[in-house]
């Protein structure tokens, strides 16, 4: 499969790096780490499993990155796939398929997913999703919680952006949210940009992706 590279270097570098949640800017590994409070015991096998699920949905490489800022928790922090939330899963309105990886009721459902489904989808299969900090930053003593990454944490996550773009060789990049422009600018990687989707971004996000559809193979 075209993602092999890319998939072995998410096993060997990436899924195994601990979670930091010490001090006060915690990060979570939702891929090698659970929280049984909210987690199933196999929750990260799930989230990687949905993660598998969404690149082998993808026949060739896809020409187009959208790159987030970072997992959030109703949306990848359970899900495993950026910009999208376990609820999707449950409603069949995604491309590829996926579990629920959480036990807390109701899956988990994000607007910010949805709104970002709901523009993409026709675009499907000729994009990839990622974040500039994969794991989920969230408040001190509060899982449940999204935090914005700090710059230390973007920079600290350089080297795995870096590896991941050049495995994809995407043509064309896109950044959703500040965060992910700069941290392609660290990088020195040209980049769209788009509003993020969320607090109130629904239609500025939506008209950037038709916008970059007018200028690229989104």
């Amino acid at each position: 499969m075209w993602f092999d590279p890319f998939w072995s270097y998410l096993e060997q570098a990436v899924f195994p790096i601990p979670s930091m949640l010490e001090g006060d800017k915690p990060l979570f590994n939702l891929y090698n780490a659970i929280n049984p409070q909210f987690d199933l015991p196999q929750a990260t096998a799930i989230r990687r499993a949905n993660l598998f699920s969404f690149l082998d949905s993808l026949p060739e490489r896809p020409p187009v990155l959208l790159l987030g800022e970072a997992p959030g928790w109703h949306g990848c922090r359970f899900s495993g796939v950026s910009f999208t939330s376990e609820a999707q899963f449950s409603s069949d309105s995604l491309p590829f398929q996926g579990h629920i990886s959480s036990h807390t009721g109701a899956p988990h459902a994000e607007a910010s997913a949805t709104i970002f489904w709901q523009a993409l989808k026709s675009h499907h299969p000729h994009f990839f999703v990622w974040s500039s900090v994969p794991f989920h930053p969230h408040q001190p003593g509060k899982p449940l919680s999204n935090r914005t990454p700090t710059r230390q944490e973007l920079q600290a996550f350089l080297p795995v952006l870096s590896e991941v773009i050049r495995l994809l060789s995407p043509k064309r990049v896109l950044a959703v949210g500040r965060q992910a422009q700069q941290a392609l600018k660290w990088l020195d990687i040209p980049a769209l940009a788009v509003r993020h989707p969320a607090h109130g971004g629904a239609h500025e996000f939506k008209a950037g992706i038709i916008e970059a559809g007018a200028r690229s193979a989104v």
